[in-house]
């Protein structure tokens, strides 16, 4: 009879004799928790210092004070609150009707008709979603205002004219409608896409034409996605704050995010704007409410289907000529125009339709932003935040990935709601929240007056991008592969560590990518937490083009849109990454 000797799994030394084995700190369930914890307390607990800001008489970092409604009071009984929040509703509801008009139709022409030009029109229409949004704003301040470039030239040189002022509130949509359309359309692009045409067929064999049969199928198969676009265009719509700033100044008018940001920064009202960020964030959450009882049972929209056989072009005849040119000129307005404005305002020295923009090239508004401190520092300390805070976010998201996903952790739900409740809380509710949340816990002032309060501002309010581009790429990874690691003696984190996370390494790339062009473009958090000492380039952009559209500030402009192109490129090129609604 033979003995087998057992010996320890691979990678686990055996304890000398008469030594126990070693016990680590903390147990793999233990570390779940406290991981857990500190991200739901980071992420969500961040927004109970503003609630409690709201009914507090004195701001928290002073001592006294008590509870009180005096805040809600005076916030209910200003009449410039409620003309703020009748612009807002407004401005939100023309933007999301014209942006549904737009991005559904082009959704439609671009991925089901034989218009020509497809793939180079759906190019131009998706350049806003790889630019920052303030960007595409200064160019159409420059090109299509009442003193623009472009409208003084056709109003000069031609009987037409710019039929909408920018400086008003369906101006303020049109432009709106520039950067929300795209999103619009990669929302209803996918599930097109994904309708199996062999349905139209069948309606065609009951005797329908072929475009009935689009507008009778396929397009009420697209009822969840046009509701999700909808309510996401109109929940940032009411959170906007560049737009209204740059456009809505001069015309005195005063959105939702305008009067926060002028009691803030100029009446230090902070109870009373805490107030108002309570009653936003309460708004946008009443939004994905009202958006799960609308779409109700997504199971209805469901083909029972196979694999799509493939996406068939519905042949439009001699008006897909039309449709084409329609769509060109549209993205010749709203597109091309502004972001030749950008590039003509950054490169000459005045820009007027009076003066050919050839005898005036000049780089000297290039060389006012390099030679003045304020400038530069935003430049360099957005470079940092991006690069750095970019980073570790992408390692956090990855590690609360696992947990969520790939552990029997008992609270993973929450974890994987977690993640995404930033998407529905607005970035200036974001920043505020932080800094109550710095000024209570530290009363020195250390954390906010450093670039790392900024940065986790920044990293919470992008963690839902990153974690929608890393979790496709985890789901797709069989736990087969793991669990074969466990039964080889690996613990849980040597496992997610030595397997998974080695597998899904190129989708943190690309997560970090993402997170990196957020992050350097990102404004609104920094409102509350900025210091003379941290500027970042968003909020310095922000607040020079709020008071005029000149070379500097579309100079900035430029070099934010150059590193955010050559990031984007970079991981495209490496990684595969592509902007995403």
């Amino acid at each position: 009879m033979t003995t087998t000797q057992l010996r320890p799994p691979p990678g686990r030394t055996p304890p000398p004799p008469g030594q126990p084995p070693r016990r680590r700190w903390l147990t793999t369930n233990a570390s779940h928790y406290v991981l857990w914890a500190l991200a739901l307390l980071v992420i969500v607990g961040s927004v109970v210092p503003v609630v409690a800001a709201s009914v507090w008489s004195t701001p928290l970092y002073e001592s006294g004070g008590q509870l009180t409604w005096d805040n809600f009071d005076a916030l209910l009984t200003d009449r410039s609150w409620w003309t703020a929040v009748t612009n807002s509703v407004l401005f939100a509801a023309l933007n999301t009707v014209g942006s549904i008009l737009i991005g559904v139709g082009c959704a439609v022409f671009l991925t089901r008709t034989d218009i020509p030009g497809r793939r180079v029109l759906t190019t131009f229409l998706l350049v806003p979603i790889a630019l920052p949004g303030l960007v595409l704003i200064i160019g159409w301040a420059a090109m299509w205002t009442p003193a623009g470039f472009a409208s003084s030239w056709l109003e000069t040189n031609t009987f037409l004219s710019m039929p909408v002022n920018l400086y008003s509130i369906p101006g303020m949509a049109m432009v709106a409608m520039s950067v929300a359309s795209p999103t619009v359309f990669l929302l209803c692009r996918g599930t097109l896409l994904s309708i199996d045409p062999s349905l139209e067929d069948a309606a065609r064999t009951s005797g329908a034409g072929p475009l009935r049969s689009l507008l009778s199928v396929s397009l009420p198969l697209m009822r969840p996605a046009i509701t999700n676009a909808a309510l996401l265009v109109f929940a940032l719509s009411m959170e906007v704050l560049g737009l209204p700033l740059v456009l809505g100044f001069s015309s005195k008018i005063s959105l939702i995010s305008t009067y926060l940001y002028d009691h803030w920064v100029n009446d230090s009202q902070q109870g009373l704007v805490s107030a108002g960020a309570v009653f936003l964030l309460v708004a946008v959450s009443g939004l994905l409410v009202l958006r799960n009882r609308l779409v109700g049972d997504t199971a209805r929209f469901t083909t029972t289907t196979g694999k799509p056989t493939g996406v068939r072009v519905l042949k439009l005849g001699p008006a897909r000529w039309f449709i084409a040119a329609a769509i060109t000129f549209f993205l010749l307005v709203f597109v091309v125009v502004p972001l030749a404005g950008v590039f003509l305002a950054a490169f000459t020295s005045i820009l007027s339709p009076f003066i050919s923009p050839w005898s005036v090239l000049t780089l000297s508004n290039f060389s006012a932003v390099f030679e003045n401190p304020l400038y530069t520092n935003s430049i360099i300390n957005s470079l940092l935040i991006a690069a750095v805070g970019g980073a570790l976010t992408t390692l956090a998201i990855a590690v609360l990935s696992v947990i969520a996903h790939r552990s029997r952790f008992r609270f993973r739900g929450s974890l994987q709601q977690g993640m995404l409740w930033p998407r529905m809380m607005p970035a200036l509710v974001t920043g505020m929240a932080f800094f109550w949340s710095f000024a209570l816990l530290d009363r020195s002032g250390a954390i906010r007056a450093s670039l790392w309060g900024i940065g986790i501002a920044f990293a919470v309010r992008s963690l839902a991008l990153g974690y929608s581009a890393f979790y496709p790429a985890l789901a797709g990874i069989g736990a087969d592969l793991d669990n074969a690691a466990r039964t080889s003696g690996a613990t849980w984190w040597t496992a997610m560590r030595t397997v998974v996370l080695r597998l899904v390494a190129p989708a943190m790339g690309a997560s970090f990518v993402l997170l990196f062009v957020a992050m350097l473009n990102d404004a609104e958090p920094a409102v509350f937490l900025v210091t003379d000492e941290t500027p970042v380039l968003g909020l310095t952009m922000l607040q020079l083009a709020a008071t005029s559209i000149g070379g500097t500030v579309a100079a900035l402009g430029v070099i934010q849109m150059v590193i955010t192109l050559v990031v984007l490129g970079a991981g495209r090129a490496l990684l595969g990454v592509r902007p995403r609604a």
